[in-house]
């Protein structure tokens, strides 16, 4: 009668254990929940304030090609007047060269004509041999004069016209200078603007990156919250009654019951599926600043594949984020000296002291602690001697 009793009060306090743990899990799965659900509203406000910053860059991109454009066409005008002032400059140039030699010769001239006084003029009378040559030979003299003159004026009054032309286009070429100064001092306030901008969506786009990765975290979390309560729950409507018989029996069985579970079978298993071994037992090169001694063999996979143990064993212990740079990592004692590690990954479904099965889920991949790439860091020891898992298992 009292045997029963304690039979009924220890399945009593089993079952109050196994109420507790669970509502302790969905207390702990909730609570991830709602910082999850808060993860997505900042990816989502993020997310927005970031399309609004991209539209507004887009619009001052296109003010910025506008007055590229404009500054462009404003240079080709300058261009267009400056070769119009070097041509004009030519021309003024050439006119003012025949209105000195024009002068050089009106000059030379009338020094010979009037070269002392009046001498030349009576040499004009008295080579006249009448009165009629003598006005003829005057007239020719009124004539060249008047012709030097006229095409003198005719030069002069071109080279002021070629120089009120220069100056308008010189005053034209200023204004265009002054305008293509004032184009490309907003086009630097809107490229000023438009980087403000750009380094402002470059910050959201590492928010996000953030924001990602917590998200991803706390999923992996919860799958592994959840998947451990799964596990636990079919422990306590399966194996629990098993386990009690078995404790329920002689010590000595259950002393021996409780060594055979844990010892392996000898024959192992990869720990994950669709994987890619990226790092090989022994001496590595690339990778020195991990070691150059590489005790295990990497497998490459998705993020949060699930992780199975590679042989049945007591799980020794757990590390965490970074400790020796497992990240969070389990080893499992299979018996006879021989224990395997399983390093980097996201999530831990189990705990130190708990038989695991093999191919029973323990963790999900990730890359925690010393890692590059989500991946499950694989050893196997045997008397505390690093070996080659290939030796154990055929990856």
């Amino acid at each position: 009668m009292r045997k029963n009793r304690v039979i009924a009060l220890s399945l009593s306090l089993m079952m109050a254990l196994s109420l507790s743990l669970a509502y302790t899990g969905s207390i702990y799965a909730t609570d991830k929940k709602s910082e999850l659900n808060s993860i997505k509203e900042k990816q989502k406000a993020a997310e927005a304030e970031k399309g609004e910053i991209v539209n507004e860059i887009e619009q001052y991109n296109t003010k910025i090609v506008s007055l590229n454009t404009e500054i462009t066409n404003a240079q080709s005008e300058i261009d267009k007047k400056q070769a119009e002032i070097d041509e004009l400059n030519g021309k003024i140039d050439e006119m003012q060269a025949k209105i000195d030699d024009r002068k050089s010769g009106m000059s030379k001239r009338l020094r010979t004509m009037y070269k002392n006084g009046s001498v030349g003029f009576i040499d004009i009378i008295l080579d006249s041999r009448n009165f009629s040559e003598l006005l003829s030979n005057l007239s020719m003299l009124q004539k060249i004069y008047k012709s030097d003159r006229s095409t003198l004026n005719s030069l002069e009054k071109i080279s002021k016209e070629l120089n009120h032309t220069k100056k308008e286009l010189s005053a034209a070429q200023q204004a265009m200078a002054s305008s293509q100064s004032e184009l490309k001092d907003k086009k630097g306030e809107l490229d000023k603007v438009s980087a403000q901008l750009e380094a402002k969506a470059a910050k959201i786009d590492e928010n996000l990156a953030i924001f990602n990765q917590q998200a991803e975290s706390l999923s992996s979390q919860i799958a592994a919250e959840l998947a451990a309560q799964q596990q636990q729950a079919a422990v306590n409507n399966g194996g629990g009654s098993a386990g009690g018989s078995s404790g329920g029996g002689s010590s000595g069985g259950g002393s021996s019951g409780g060594g055979a579970s844990y010892v392996g079978t000898g024959g192992m298993i990869s720990p994950v599926s669709n994987y890619v071994v990226t790092s090989e037992f022994g001496n590595r090169v690339g990778l020195e600043q991990y070691g150059t001694f590489h005790g295990a063999i990497d497998l490459a996979c998705p993020m949060n594949t699930p992780v199975v143990a590679s042989d049945s064993g007591r799980v020794m212990n757990l590390t965490g984020w970074y400790q020796q740079g497992y990240g969070w990592g389990v080893f499992i004692d299979h018996g006879n000296g021989i224990v395997t590690a399983y390093g980097h990954n996201s999530a831990l479904v189990v705990s130190p002291g708990q038989y695991v099965q093999k191919g029973q889920i323990i963790a999900y991949s990730g890359m925690t602690g010393w890692a590059t790439g989500p991946h499950v860091h694989f050893e196997v020891r045997e008397n505390g001697i690093l070996v080659n898992p290939r030796k154990y298992v055929a990856f």
